[in-house]
């Protein structure tokens, strides 16, 4: 396993611990107050803490930031100023009033800073990750879960819609063979998805990696291969190499991932890209579950009468060994 990838996608939160020592680098831009950088954390906060802390003094339209962020915080590794500001309906100009008023020159001044103190602590990140994930409880709102899951399944709905999700359908109903790879937490996510496409077509393959080099996939001379990778911050080192590999061979290569995937747009165009949900433990969840049963569906309308006889077929194989009870 490359990483813990829920635990360590939300391990960045402890990396602003500290983080103002890295921030004297950059200049105040406040002429003439004390500068906004010169204590912007105490070693016991969080950056959540510190949002719910200093949301009061906020706009309204700035307290519209401050809510996009405690919603999504891994955005802030990954989103610019003027992609906060669209997503938070507000100007980059609030934005980055914003991360004034918390005492950081701009996102990308938090974002460098952050990726530095997050690649040096990690490990201790991690370690941290249950007290850091109780603080948080007890500072937001206790059915924010649910209200961040619906609004991660709205997100992944709006794919249904897409020309990319109706080709992604089609790859995976006609393609001579598919294999599906989940890298880290999330190969339970693979193996449940080739044990349901199983059941409506033939030839889908789960890629576990253990003889750690997938001849599986490689062995297979199917004219037409798929291959689908699911993965999440942090990313394990195989899916991207895999996924290389696949495209220069031939396969088309579908990958699920989440806001940090920074590589999979350069390997193919059929990247499913989907929001995690803070307010769990482990992430992401709900929108990766739900786009997953949506396309089986899916593949059941494209595919029609075949299921039927695919279902027959495993239904005799059922009865000669008997394993299921009348």
């Amino acid at each position: 396993m490359d990483g813990d990838g829920p635990i360590a996608s939300n391990a960045f939160i402890g990396a602003f611990i500290g983080i103002h020592r890295h921030l004297r680098r950059f200049p105040c831009p406040l002429q003439d107050a004390p500068c906004a950088h010169d204590d912007p954390f105490d070693v016991a906060k969080d950056f959540q803490t510190l949002i719910a802390e200093r949301q009061s003094t906020m706009t309204q339209l700035e307290q519209r930031v401050a809510v996009y962020l405690r919603s999504n915080p891994d955005a802030i590794l990954v989103e610019t100023s003027n992609t906060i500001a669209e997503r938070a309906f507000v100007s980059p100009m609030t934005v980055t009033r914003f991360f004034r008023k918390l005492g950081f020159d701009s996102a990308a001044a938090v974002k460098k800073a952050v990726r530095q103190r997050f690649a040096s602590q990690v490990p201790s990140a991690i370690g941290s990750r249950f007290d850091q994930f109780q603080r948080q409880r007890t500072l937001l709102d206790k059915n924010g879960d649910v209200k961040d899951a619906v609004t991660a399944i709205r997100q992944a709905a709006q794919y249904r819609s897409t020309p990319m999700w109706a080709r992604i359908v089609e790859l995976i109903a006609h393609s001579d063979s598919v294999f599906a790879a989940g890298f880290q937490t999330m190969s339970y996510l693979a193996h449940g998805l080739v044990s349901r496409l199983n059941y409506i077509r033939a030839n889908v393959h789960e890629l576990d990696g253990a003889d750690g080099v997938y001849a599986p996939f490689f062995a297979d001379r199917s004219a037409r291969r798929t291959l689908i990778i699911i993965d999440h911050f942090r990313y394990g080192r195989n899916g991207p190499v895999l996924a290389k590999v696949a495209r220069e061979q031939g396969a088309e290569v579908i990958i699920f991932c989440d806001e940090h995937c920074n590589w999979a747009a350069g390997i193919t165009a059929f990247v499913v890209t989907l929001p995690s949900e803070p307010g769990f433990f482990f992430r992401p969840t709900m929108a990766l579950h739900f786009c997953l049963h949506m396309l089986v569906q899916d593949v059941i309308d494209t595919l029609g009468e075949p299921v039927r006889r695919q279902l027959q077929l495993l239904s005799e194989a059922q009865e000669l060994f008997g394993q299921f009870q009348t």
